[in-house]
Protein backbone atom coordinates (compact mmCIF):
# COMPACT_ATOMS: atom_id res chain seq x y z
CA UNK A 1 0.00 0.00 0.00
CA UNK A 2 2.53 2.46 0.48
CA UNK A 3 4.46 1.84 -2.23
CA UNK A 4 1.88 2.17 -4.66
CA UNK A 5 0.80 5.78 -2.80
CA UNK A 6 5.10 6.74 -3.48
CA UNK A 7 4.88 5.55 -6.66
CA UNK A 8 1.60 7.88 -7.62
CA UNK A 9 3.06 10.56 -5.76
CA UNK A 10 5.92 10.29 -7.62
CA UNK A 11 4.15 9.70 -11.24
CA UNK A 12 2.32 12.94 -10.22
CA UNK A 13 5.32 14.73 -9.45
CA UNK A 14 7.05 13.78 -12.71
CA UNK A 15 4.14 14.76 -14.83
CA UNK A 16 3.71 18.26 -13.24
CA UNK A 17 7.29 18.94 -13.69
CA UNK A 18 6.74 17.76 -17.22
CA UNK A 19 3.90 20.09 -17.63
CA UNK A 20 5.13 23.17 -15.76
CA UNK A 21 8.35 23.06 -17.97
CA UNK A 22 7.05 22.29 -21.49
CA UNK A 23 4.78 25.58 -20.77
CA UNK A 24 7.65 27.65 -19.67
CA UNK A 25 8.87 30.76 -22.19
CA UNK A 26 11.80 32.33 -22.69
CA UNK A 27 11.78 36.31 -21.52
CA UNK A 28 13.73 37.06 -24.68
CA UNK A 29 11.18 37.70 -27.88
CA UNK A 30 10.54 33.71 -28.56
CA UNK A 31 7.94 33.70 -31.36
CA UNK A 32 5.25 31.13 -31.69
CA UNK A 33 6.81 27.65 -31.68
CA UNK A 34 6.03 25.68 -35.17
CA UNK A 35 2.69 24.48 -35.85
CA UNK A 36 0.99 26.40 -33.17
CA UNK A 37 -0.94 29.19 -32.77
CA UNK A 38 0.18 31.57 -30.78
CA UNK A 39 -1.85 35.30 -30.26
CA UNK A 40 1.28 36.79 -28.84
CA UNK A 41 2.41 38.26 -31.96
CA UNK A 42 0.56 39.32 -35.13
CA UNK A 43 1.71 39.90 -39.03
CA UNK A 44 2.32 43.66 -39.23
CA UNK A 45 0.35 43.97 -42.52
CA UNK A 46 -0.45 46.74 -44.75
CA UNK A 47 -4.19 46.99 -43.44
CA UNK A 48 -2.60 46.97 -39.65
CA UNK A 49 -0.37 49.75 -40.72
CA UNK A 50 -3.15 52.00 -42.62
CA UNK A 51 -5.16 51.52 -39.19
CA UNK A 52 -2.48 52.47 -37.15
CA UNK A 53 -1.52 55.81 -39.53
CA UNK A 54 -5.25 56.35 -39.50
CA UNK A 55 -5.11 56.73 -35.79
CA UNK A 56 -1.74 59.15 -35.62
CA UNK A 57 0.47 56.10 -34.41
CA UNK A 58 3.66 56.85 -34.90
CA UNK A 59 5.06 53.79 -36.96
CA UNK A 60 8.90 54.35 -35.58
CA UNK A 61 7.66 53.94 -31.98
CA UNK A 62 6.78 49.49 -32.68
CA UNK A 63 8.93 46.89 -31.48
CA UNK A 64 8.94 44.99 -34.63
CA UNK A 65 10.39 41.33 -34.87
CA UNK A 66 10.84 39.39 -38.09
CA UNK A 67 9.80 36.07 -38.17
CA UNK A 68 12.89 33.88 -39.91
CA UNK A 69 16.77 33.36 -39.82
CA UNK A 70 18.21 35.52 -42.31
CA UNK A 71 21.83 35.17 -43.38
CA UNK A 72 23.51 37.94 -45.35
CA UNK A 73 26.73 37.30 -46.72
CA UNK A 74 29.08 39.29 -49.39
CA UNK A 75 32.30 37.72 -50.61
CA UNK A 76 34.84 40.12 -50.47
CA UNK A 77 37.52 40.97 -52.94
CA UNK A 78 40.39 43.38 -52.04
CA UNK A 79 38.24 45.50 -49.28
CA UNK A 80 39.12 41.99 -47.02
CA UNK A 81 40.26 43.89 -44.45
CA UNK A 82 37.52 46.42 -43.95
CA UNK A 83 34.61 44.27 -42.44
CA UNK A 84 32.64 46.26 -39.74
CA UNK A 85 29.72 43.90 -38.93
CA UNK A 86 29.52 40.03 -39.09
CA UNK A 87 32.12 37.54 -39.36
CA UNK A 88 34.64 36.51 -41.71
CA UNK A 89 34.49 33.06 -43.15
CA UNK A 90 36.92 31.69 -45.71
CA UNK A 91 35.22 29.69 -48.35
CA UNK A 92 36.25 28.07 -51.58
CA UNK A 93 39.33 29.72 -51.49
CA UNK A 94 37.11 33.34 -51.19
CA UNK A 95 36.87 35.31 -48.07
CA UNK A 96 32.72 35.66 -47.00
CA UNK A 97 31.79 38.48 -44.78
CA UNK A 98 28.67 36.78 -43.02
CA UNK A 99 25.93 38.78 -40.77
CA UNK A 100 23.09 36.49 -39.00
CA UNK A 101 19.81 37.43 -37.98
CA UNK A 102 18.00 34.88 -35.76
CA UNK A 103 14.22 34.72 -36.00
CA UNK A 104 12.07 36.77 -33.77
CA UNK A 105 14.86 39.32 -33.22
CA UNK A 106 14.09 42.71 -32.12
CA UNK A 107 13.97 45.75 -34.07
CA UNK A 108 12.73 49.45 -34.96
CA UNK A 109 11.71 51.15 -37.89
CA UNK A 110 13.55 54.00 -38.46
CA UNK A 111 12.21 55.64 -41.42
CA UNK A 112 8.35 54.92 -43.20
CA UNK A 113 8.00 56.70 -47.29
CA UNK A 114 4.27 55.68 -47.76
CA UNK A 115 4.21 51.69 -48.12
CA UNK A 116 8.06 50.87 -47.59
CA UNK A 117 9.64 51.11 -44.13
CA UNK A 118 13.26 50.59 -43.11
CA UNK A 119 13.68 48.32 -40.33
CA UNK A 120 16.93 48.10 -38.36
CA UNK A 121 17.98 45.23 -36.28
CA UNK A 122 21.59 46.13 -35.78
CA UNK A 123 23.07 49.74 -35.09
CA UNK A 124 21.72 52.60 -36.51
CA UNK A 125 21.23 52.90 -40.13
CA UNK A 126 22.04 49.70 -40.90
CA UNK A 127 18.64 48.73 -42.27
CA UNK A 128 16.66 46.71 -44.53
CA UNK A 129 13.79 47.68 -46.60
CA UNK A 130 10.75 46.42 -46.68
CA UNK A 131 7.82 47.58 -48.56
CA UNK A 132 3.87 46.36 -49.41
CA UNK A 133 3.91 47.02 -53.04
CA UNK A 134 1.72 45.62 -55.65
CA UNK A 135 -1.31 44.88 -54.16
CA UNK A 136 0.55 43.04 -51.58
CA UNK A 137 -0.65 43.13 -47.98
CA UNK A 138 2.80 41.94 -46.74
CA UNK A 139 5.76 43.30 -45.73
CA UNK A 140 8.66 41.44 -47.71
CA UNK A 141 11.81 42.44 -48.06
CA UNK A 142 13.12 44.55 -51.11
CA UNK A 143 15.88 43.96 -52.86
CA UNK A 144 17.32 43.17 -56.63
CA UNK A 145 18.38 39.97 -58.63
CA UNK A 146 15.84 37.23 -57.06
CA UNK A 147 17.23 34.26 -57.59
CA UNK A 148 16.37 30.79 -56.30
CA UNK A 149 15.05 32.67 -53.11
CA UNK A 150 17.66 34.63 -52.67
CA UNK A 151 17.74 38.41 -52.84
CA UNK A 152 20.69 41.20 -53.11
CA UNK A 153 20.10 44.15 -50.53
CA UNK A 154 22.20 47.52 -49.57
CA UNK A 155 23.11 47.00 -46.26
CA UNK A 156 25.66 49.29 -43.80
CA UNK A 157 26.97 50.57 -47.68
CA UNK A 158 27.76 47.04 -49.37
CA UNK A 159 25.74 45.17 -51.36
CA UNK A 160 24.79 41.29 -49.46
CA UNK A 161 22.98 38.39 -50.85
CA UNK A 162 20.07 37.67 -48.24
CA UNK A 163 19.09 33.87 -47.57
CA UNK A 164 16.24 32.99 -45.48
CA UNK A 165 16.01 29.87 -43.23
CA UNK A 166 12.69 28.90 -44.87
CA UNK A 167 14.22 29.35 -48.41
CA UNK A 168 12.70 31.99 -49.71
CA UNK A 169 13.25 35.36 -48.62
CA UNK A 170 9.77 37.33 -49.74
CA UNK A 171 8.72 34.74 -47.29
CA UNK A 172 10.19 36.64 -44.16
CA UNK A 173 7.79 38.81 -42.45
CA UNK A 174 7.46 41.40 -39.99
CA UNK A 175 5.32 40.85 -36.76
CA UNK A 176 4.47 42.82 -33.83
CA UNK A 177 3.27 41.55 -30.50
CA UNK A 178 -0.28 41.64 -30.00
CA UNK A 179 -0.61 43.46 -27.04
CA UNK A 180 2.02 46.22 -27.46
CA UNK A 181 0.18 49.24 -26.55
CA UNK A 182 0.62 52.26 -29.72
CA UNK A 183 1.34 55.72 -28.20
CA UNK A 184 -1.00 57.89 -30.34
CA UNK A 185 -0.39 61.43 -30.91
CA UNK A 186 -3.70 62.32 -29.43
CA UNK A 187 -5.30 66.66 -29.97
CA UNK A 188 -8.05 65.34 -27.89
CA UNK A 189 -9.81 67.89 -25.63
CA UNK A 190 -12.34 67.44 -22.64
CA UNK A 191 -15.73 69.47 -23.44
CA UNK A 192 -17.08 70.85 -20.26
CA UNK A 193 -20.92 70.98 -21.56
CA UNK A 194 -23.58 73.24 -21.67
CA UNK A 195 -26.44 74.05 -19.17
CA UNK A 196 -29.56 76.14 -19.36
CA UNK A 197 -29.53 79.59 -18.18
Amino acid sequence: MKKTVLLSMVSVAIIASLFFSSCHRKAFATGPELGKSDTTFICFTKSLKDRLVADNVDITRIQFYIDQKLTLRRVMGSEKGQVSSGIILFNNGQYVNELVIPAWTPGVCERVNGDEMKISFDAPGKTFEFGALYNNNNFIIMGTNWHNGLVDIAYDGQVYQVQCECNNAAEARLYVRNNQTFKKDNNARVVAGRRIN
